[in-house]
């Protein structure tokens, strides 16, 4: 037999002796390397290992179920998810639609748009009539000589 057909069968064998093992023992030498086996090494301290047995048929069964049931619901909630996505690209359409309808139309008339650095003239005012301003002095008392104080 050829060498590469070998290593699969070795493998698989070992794995299948391992997953029947009640008892591995773990083991590391001087130079720090780890070895597992089935019967503890004589002269090289050993830690015991307890293997759990392989599952039953009853659960394997159960294991199926469960999984198929999870198969199923993920099913359900992605149907929901895709229903959703669709719903939400119908509305975003539906008011790109409606968008587009509002837009404004084409002005008929001319629009005076003031363009940068120009003002239209400004017209003159007429005058604005102001009231005179008040004296600053108090007026004068009749019958009193200009320049005559109070002395």
């Amino acid at each position: 037999m050829k060498p590469m057909r070998v290593f699969p069968l070795l493998l698989a064998t070992l794995l299948l002796q391992t997953a029947h093992a009640d008892t591995i023992y773990k083991s590391v030498d001087s130079a720090g390397n780890v070895t597992y086996s089935s019967t503890p090494p004589e002269g090289v301290k050993s830690e015991r290992l307890d293997v759990s047995p392989p599952p039953t048929e009853e659960e394997i069964r159960q294991a199926k179920a469960r999984v198929k049931q999870a198969e199923e619901r993920s099913g359900e909630m992605e149907n929901v998810r895709l229903e959703q996505q669709a719903k939400e690209q119908a509305r975003a359409a539906e008011e790109a639609q409606q968008r587009a309808a509002q837009q404004p139309g084409v002005i008929q008339q001319p629009v005076y748009v003031p363009q940068q650095g120009y003002y239209p003239p400004i017209q003159a005012r007429p005058p604005v009539n102001r009231p005179t301003p008040l004296p600053s002095s108090p007026p004068a008392r009749p019958g009193a000589r200009p320049g005559a104080g109070s002395e």
